[in-house]
C-alpha cells in the first residue's frame, strides 16, 4: 500500500501492544547489527526481514542461490535493508519486488540489479519515486513505537528512483543458481503484483496480494475481480507449494487459507 494512501486505512490504537504475533515464536530468530529489524530463518539460506516498529509491519526476504542472493522487496526504507542483507551472505544481490508501492520498493535504490513487473505504475514509481509529502504519513502519529535507527532523518524522508535492470513478465524465471524463482502476474491489490513460486522449497511469496491483515482491493489500480481470478490462480498452483511467504506482518502461513479469503472476496462481490 502506498503511503498516501494511508489516510484510508483502520488503524486500531496502541496496535504494537498485540505483539508479537504469535507465529515468530515457531521461527528461529538470528542476531543482526540494526535493532530496527528482526531476522528470523526459516530455512537455510532463506531469512526474513521483519520490521515491527512501524503500522506497516513490512516484511523483506533474502533468499540464497548458489551464485546470487535475492531480497524479495525493500519495505519503508527506514532501516538499511543491503547493510543487513550483506551481514548473512557476501553473493552478489538483486531485488525482486513483489510490485511498487512505497513500502516494497523504499530502498530499491541502493542496489545496483533491481527487478519489477512491466507496467505502467511500476515504470512511473521507478521513474520518479516518492516525495517526503507521500512517505511522511508512515511516520505520522500512532504509526511508529520503536526508536528510528540511528542517521534516519525523518524531515528527508522519501523514495528515491531507481534503476530497473530487468522488466519481469508472467512466466519468467529468476535463476539465482540452484533455486529457481518463477514469476505470476498476480493483479488485483495492484496491476504490477506478482508472486514468486520456488518449488524446490514449497514456498509462495505473495507481497500483498496475500497477508493475515486487511487486504486493499480499493487502491488505485486494485480491481475485485482480478483479486478472485487471483486467488484461483494461487489454489490451482497448491500441488506446488505449502507454506505462504507474505511482505507484511507475518511469514511462513499454510496455503490453506486462501480458501477462505476466496470465499470472503467472492462473497463481497
Amino acid at each position: 500500500m502506498d503511503a498516501s494512501e494511508d489516510r484510508d486505512v483502520v488503524r486500531p490504537a496502541k496496535w504494537w501492544e498485540t505483539l508479537p504475533r504469535p507465529v515468530y515464536s515457531q521461527l528461529e530468530r538470528v542476531e543482526s547489527s540494526q535493532p530496527w529489524f528482526e531476522v528470523y530463518r526459516v530455512e537455510p539460506d532463506i531469512y526474513v526481514f521483519y520490521e515491527p516498529g512501524q503500522f506497516e509491519e513490512a516484511i523483506s526476504y533474502l533468499v540464497l542461490g548458489e551464485e546470487k542472493g535475492a531480497v524479495v522487496d525493500t519495505g519503508c526504507g527506514i532501516g538499511d535493508v543491503r547493510a543487513l542483507a550483506e551481514e548473512f551472505t557476501d553473493l552478489p544481490l538483486m531485488v525482486v519486488n513483489t510490485h511498487s508501492h512505497s513500502d516494497h520498493v523504499a530502498q530499491n535504490y541502493l542496489f545496483d540489479e533491481v527487478a519489477i513487473y512491466d507496467d505502467p505504475m511500476a515504470r512511473k514509481r521507478a521513474e520518479k519515486g516518492c516525495t517526503h509529502e507521500e512517505m511522511a504519513p508512515l511516520l505520522g502519529e500512532g504509526m511508529i513505537w520503536k526508536p528510528l535507527p540511528e542517521g534516519f532523518n525523518p524531515d528527508e524522508y522519501h523514495v528515491p528512483p531507481f534503476k530497473v535492470t530487468r522488466w519481469l513478465y508472467h512466466g519468467d524465471i529468476i535463476d539465482l543458481g540452484g533455486r529457481d524463482l518463477e514469476v505470476f502476474h498476480m493483479p488485483g491489490h495492484s496491476p504490477d503484483s506478482i508472486c514468486l513460486l520456488d518449488r524446490s522449497a514449497r514456498l509462495l511469496w505473495t507481497g500483498d496480494i496475500f497477508y493475515t491483515g486487511a487486504i486493499y482491493t480499493y487502491l488505485p489500480g486494485g480491481d475485485l475481480d482480478q483479486f478472485i481470478a487471483s486467488y484461483r490462480r494461487m489454489i490451482d498452483l497448491f500441488p506446488h507449494y505449502d507454506r505462504l511467504m507474505p511482505s507484511h506482518n507475518e511469514p511462513w502461513i499454510e496455503k490453506e487459507v486462501l480458501r477462505d479469503v476466496l470465499r470472503a472476496a467472492e462473497e463481497v462481490k
